[in-house]
């Protein structure tokens, strides 16, 4: 467990971008709870158990929901790398810690960071919630907040709190392990989605490598979904069934 916390703390260094002391970062729990945390997804291992990172992120959201810092939760991420919808999984994880799982709200479409944020932001209008928060780890956070200002939405960047996670997550590691997210039917690797989408829309995406250093001053918005229909994990889970 130790581990895992470790590397959820260094996963996604791909996305770092040189920044100063963030504006965005709160250490503090806020006197009024945020309306809604949003989780941005990262890939499943490959038989469908947790990832490293999903386990961080879960269980962030778990200690923000256990101290009260967050009414619900927004969790963002398709089936992007893997055939595992990368929402649902995370979802699962945290209704296990302790979650309830009618305030996790899913969004199942984001194939990209930007699009995480930008998805999670139409998802918290459709469900009433003003105020809103990222929780991932640092500079991430900040940098997908920086991009929620862009799009002119105030936003607070929650980083992951290891020692406390250290303490936390322990018991339910078995569980925790014994977990797999639900397959999904007929997926599409990330490739050939994007080939397919750049064909319907006339909108051809860089490589994020090449795109995000540069998304400031492109001014650039991701194409919004046809239809935004949020559902909670309880209702997921339910289908499932």
């Amino acid at each position: 467990m130790k581990v895992f916390v470790t590397a959820a703390a260094l996963s996604l260094t791909a996305h770092t971008v040189a920044c100063g002391p963030s504006q965005y970062l709160v250490t503090q729990k806020p006197a009024v709870p945020f309306d809604a945390v949003i989780v941005p997804g990262c890939p499943s291992e490959a038989d469908g158990s947790p990832s490293f990172c999903q386990l961080g992120r879960a269980g962030e959201a778990a200690l923000l929901w256990k101290h009260g810092w967050a009414s619900h939760f927004i969790v963002s991420g398709s089936a992007v790398h893997s055939p595992y919808v990368e929402a649902e999984a995370i979802a699962q994880q945290m209704s296990l810690l302790g979650v309830p799982p009618e305030r996790i709200v899913l969004e199942r479409d984001a194939l990209h960071s930007d699009e995480n944020v930008y998805y999670s932001m139409l998802v918290a209008d459709r469900i009433g919630a003003s105020s809103l928060a990222i929780a991932s780890n640092e500079p991430i956070g900040s940098w997908m907040c920086g991009l929620m200002t862009k799009w002119g939405h105030a936003c607070s960047s929650i980083d992951m709190d290891i020692p406390a996670m250290r303490k936390f997550m322990p018991p339910f590691e078995s569980r925790l392990h014994a977990l797999r997210a639900p397959r999904v039917a007929n997926w599409e690797p990330l490739e050939k989605r994007e080939e397919r989408i750049g064909k319907l829309t006339g909108h051809a995406r860089p490589p994020s490598y090449l795109y995000y250093p540069f998304y400031g001053w492109l001014g650039h918005q991701p194409i919004a979904p046809e239809h935004v229909q949020p559902i909670t994990w309880e209702e997921r889970a339910a289908e499932l069934q």
